[in-house]
């Protein structure tokens, strides 16, 4: 079974259907960082729409923690990897 299928995405009851959707499109790019490969500009446009939706860092870690809760990946980590890494596409092992 594909892993957006027994996700839950940790989502905030406030936000419109644009960010939820916007959100949402960060949160599969996180995945797909994880899984696969993912263009460093593509992940990094994602992010920025997610910073403009959830500029709050304590909320930002709030969702990180439930995120990783759910699928054992971090936000955080991706996010600083990808931020850290210089190649056009991307793929983050864990360790």
């Amino acid at each position: 079974m594909k892993k957006e299928e027994t996700i839950s995405y940790p989502l905030m009851n406030e936000w419109t259907v644009p960010e939820i959707i916007d959100v949402i499109k960060f949160y599969q790019a996180v995945d797909q960082l994880y899984e696969r490969k993912i263009e460093r500009s593509d992940f990094l446009k994602k992010y920025q729409q997610f910073l403009k939706i959830v500029p709050q860092k304590s909320l930002q870690k709030q969702l990180d923690r439930r995120y990783l809760a759910q699928s054992g990946e971090s936000l955080y980590r991706a996010v600083k990897f990808v931020q850290e890494s210089q190649g056009k596409y991307l793929h983050y092992v864990k360790r």
